[in-house]
């Protein structure tokens, strides 16, 4: 009966804890007077954003219907990986698609006109973006002035349109192969004549084109790479920076996954610090101390720059590994991790790196009192990964005793 009752308590835990529904955002619905219609937003927020009060950068998603899901997890996981800073994003869905995303032109085909029905709304998109949901996002969100816009087909068509037309309404641009069969009426004008300053040109765009053959789509999208490249190699003094990536081996469908992949890892690459692995490359900075005050000083104004926080915890742990290696430099490893600390003084992790490096430096005491801070706070978090922090702490507790005992 008793084990009746224990396996009746099993299978209701397991039955609670199957219903847990798993979330990665929430829906919201904005008014827009310049399109005179409610527009649906699927919205997604990092996960330290309830525990923290920094501002990130947020992604637009246009077709978020199809991208939002693999966009999340492309967000996630480079973060994770971190390639990228945590960031917002904000999926919009459609209601008249080719009106929201097609210029008007007056190099449409009639035809073409007549069999895609109402064209030419994508100035009063832009408008849209521009005074009502940016505005709505930016008020109601922790939202940095550093924003993204990703397009897919249509949707890249309408990111070549917004570049061109209005550049600086976005940092950064991912355009999946663009819709470009059909005409942008000054696209053919060049890059010269439509931004003659290329000191004011800051911007990133990352283009991708799939295994599209037909049409005169790829020559235009080879075309308009090519003129990026020009551009850039003309003007040194340029801030601009493209990227195209071919991919045939993906559909017109499947490409836009890699896309916001390759993209948003291509748009922080700025953001990455140059690691310096030897004895002689930290040397040439000046030494450790100098080494570390580059690191804060690099992320400091790049963080100014962007416009939002960008972590430098990670660069910090890989000096202070750099350092644990080179013998005569070992000891400058605390210095290091005592500063990620100061840094981040909520990660447990901060901590336990703090203790590792007294403990190679033999100062067993220290290196206890840091691995139990680190214990007793990622335990407070849940994480299941709690007992290899526990796991260090009884390993120096031996090394002590073992020490003490050899004393005696």
């Amino acid at each position: 009966m008793k084990f009746n009752l224990f396996i009746g308590l099993i299978l209701i835990s397991l039955s609670i804890f199957a219903q847990k529904n798993i979330t990665i955002g929430h829906t919201s619905t904005v008014y827009s007077q310049i399109l005179d219609e409610d527009r649906l937003l699927e919205i997604y927020l990092p996960k330290s954003y309830e525990t923290s009060n920094k501002n990130y950068p947020v992604l637009y998603l246009l077709d978020s219907f199809l991208n939002f899901r693999h966009a999340v997890a492309s967000a996630e996981f480079l973060n994770f990986d971190q390639r990228i800073p945590e960031i917002i994003i904000v999926g919009i869905r459609n209601t008249h698609r080719i009106r929201d995303l097609t210029p008007e032109s007056s190099n449409l085909d009639p035809k073409e006109r007549e069999r895609l029905g109402n064209v030419g709304g994508a100035d009063n998109f832009i408008a849209f973006l521009e005074k009502e949901l940016i505005p709505h996002i930016e008020k109601n969100y922790r939202a940095a002035s550093y924003k993204i816009i990703s397009g897919h087909s249509l949707g890249g068509l309408f990111n070549v349109y917004t570049f061109l037309k209005h550049p600086e309404l976005f940092n950064a641009y991912i355009t999946i192969s663009p819709s470009l069969w059909y005409p942008i009426d000054n696209i053919y004008q060049g890059l010269d004549t439509i931004f003659p300053d290329p000191t004011k040109m800051k911007q990133t765009f990352y283009m991708t084109l799939a295994s599209e053959i037909g049409g005169n789509m790829r020559g235009n999208i080879i075309k308009l790479s090519g003129d990026f490249e020009n551009y850039i190699n003309t003007h040194k003094d340029t801030s601009l920076r493209f990227k195209y990536n071919h991919m045939p081996e993906e559909s017109h469908l499947s490409v836009g996954l890699p896309s916001v992949f390759f993209g948003l890892r291509y748009i922080f690459e700025p953001i990455k610090f140059k690691r310096f692995k030897t004895k002689a490359a930290i040397m040439a900075q000046g030494g450790p101390k100098k080494a570390l005050e580059n690191i804060i000083t690099y992320f400091n104004e790049a963080s100014k720059t962007y416009g939002f926080e960008i972590s430098n915890e990670s660069a910090l742990i890989d000096l202070g590994y750099d350092l644990l290696k080179i013998e005569d430099l070992k000891s400058y490893a605390v210095d290091v991790f005592k500063a990620n600390l100061k840094e981040h003084p909520d990660s447990y992790d901060a901590y336990s790196l703090l203790g590792m490096a007294y403990e190679s430096l033999d100062e067993l005491q220290k290196a206890k009192d840091n691995y139990e801070i680190s214990l007793n706070m990622i335990k407070k978090t849940g994480n299941f990964e709690w007992e290899t922090y526990k796991a260090d702490l009884d390993k120096i507790e031996k090394k002590i005793k073992a020490k003490t005992d050899k004393k005696h």
